[in-house]
């Protein structure tokens, strides 16, 4: 089994070796506005996510179809993890930033294995710096 720490280090060592500091900015400002998002929503209404994610993705060129697509399998994948309807919301937002970071390393060239190393270092990062908040 992967330690935390070797998963998180090759996540960084990927990130380095594939990404330009203009990237790094990138990905930089899309967590800081998904931060935004769950700050200024941290109760969601499902209307509320919808309106957000479907704004972002018409912003950015996408179909309507593509939209609805979108939003339904995050339904439906939200209903296969056995949330409640008033958590699904906020599990949408969160697929909403995990989607655009995962796309944002596909459009840069990284392999679905180097995407899910480096997500899956992000997530215990995240989980670290919610523990030591916390505690």
């Amino acid at each position: 089994m992967i330690q935390e720490s070797d998963v998180k280090g090759q996540a960084k060592d990927i990130l380095d070796e594939t990404l330009d500091r203009e990237a790094v900015l990138v990905l930089t400002r899309i967590s800081e506005e998904m931060q935004l998002l769950f700050i200024a929503h941290p109760d969601p209404t499902a209307a509320k996510v919808k309106e957000i994610v479907a704004g972002f993705f018409l912003e950015n060129g996408k179909s309507e179809q593509f939209i609805d697509d979108w939003i339904k399998t995050s339904e439906d994948y939200g209903q296969l993890r056995g949330l409640s309807e008033h958590d699904q919301p906020k599990a949408m937002l969160s697929d909403f930033g995990v989607f655009r970071f995962m796309s944002f390393l596909k459009d840069k060239g990284l392999t679905d294995d180097q995407i899910t190393i480096v997500l899956t270092g992000a997530v215990q990062q995240a989980s670290e710096q919610q523990d030591s908040a916390q505690g």
